[in-house]
């Protein structure tokens, strides 16, 4: 699969270009009509608030600058992450995800922080927060709360939770086995569930989906395949239908559509639509799973970007008919 990642998420909620600025101004999609920007401002003006002010401009253009080659350092290393340079089993969902939340993030906030001049060159007050964090790097810069490698520290933390389950089953490392404590780990100590919508971006944001343990069918995946690397275990998946299915390589796939307590492992790591005779997902077996493509690192990452970019679209069409 080919894609190509060539803006922020965020800004293909609208691409109107600023002239003379590098960013994406998203609050530009409607600045032919100026009683919908008033409208859309004065949504945001708390938004906008939350970030620090810049009206010196020599102070905002050096915040220029900086939120510039924060976006680059984000872009490269989304690039290198996922260059072809390295071997496909070496690229990273988890970081890749995060760069790419990392650069979005560095997106909205420079447009909040231009808003908030904007609003006080026009004589708006708005309340600068005490509580605006500073941050020298895209390393350190605040997801929710985390830095990149404390999300990643999250992922680590899920996979020893899953190696506890096991001792304290006094059990070895059968695939069944160490699935089910997966499961357990998962979907039912830590509350994981799939979003019902698809209309929502923080459903599609790594970081977003390990803080509220909801998110969409592919990034909740992609936790599983994560946690999965962590205890050593391969998880491979492929798009069937409309749905990208995973599951263990095994030379035994039967193994894992024997239903115990109502459900097959199969239809507990990907959800209902196994289980759903309208899905194509509902008629595979054991063998027929075997004859399926395996979608590359790349492909997945590939996969998580389109449904990203979807769920804006989406959530810019209820803004739009809603409008109307």
């Amino acid at each position: 699969m080919d894609f190509v990642y060539c803006m922020p998420a965020v800004s293909m909620v609208s691409q109107t270009f600023a002239a003379d600025h590098f960013f994406i101004r998203y609050d530009h999609h409607h600045h032919h009509d100026h009683k919908d920007l008033r409208r859309w401002r004065s949504r945001t003006t708390a938004a906008a608030s939350a970030y620090p002010l810049f009206s010196n401009p020599k102070a905002s253009s050096s915040r220029h600058k900086f939120y510039q080659e924060a976006l680059k350092t984000a872009r490269d290393k989304f690039a290198r992450e996922i260059s072809f340079q390295s071997e496909d089993k070496d690229v990273s969902l988890a970081k890749a995800l995060l760069y790419v939340a990392a650069e979005d993030e560095t997106f909205m906030v420079f447009n909040r922080e231009m808003d908030a001049c904007s609003f006080l060159n026009e004589g708006i007050d708005v309340c600068s927060s005490s509580n605006a964090r500073e941050w020298d790097s895209v390393e350190q810069m605040p997801l929710d709360g985390k830095t990149i490698s404390e999300w990643l520290s999250e992922l680590d933390a899920i996979a020893k939770e899953v190696e506890a389950e096991l001792v304290s089953r006094d059990i070895g490392c059968h695939l069944v086995e160490v699935l089910q404590a997966v499961n357990l780990v998962l979907f039912e100590l830590r509350g994981f569930k799939r979003s019902p919508v698809h209309v929502d971006s923080k459903h599609s944001y790594l970081h977003l989906v390990l803080s509220s343990g909801c998110g969409s069918a592919i990034l909740l995946s992609i936790i599983y395949i994560e946690v999965c690397r962590r205890l050593g275990l391969t998880i491979v998946g492929s798009r069937v239908g409309e749905d990208f299915l995973i599951w263990p390589q095994t030379t035994y796939p039967e193994e894992l559509f024997k239903v115990t307590s109502g459900h097959s492992l199969f239809a507990v790591v990907n959800g209902r639509c196994v289980e759903d005779p309208r899905s194509m997902a509902s008629d595979l077996t054991g063998s027929s799973l075997l004859g399926l493509e395996i979608a590359s690192n790349r492909d997945i990452v590939g996969i998580a970007l389109a449904n990203l970019i979807a769920s804006y679209h989406g959530f810019r069409k209820i803004v739009d008919s809603a409008a109307t």
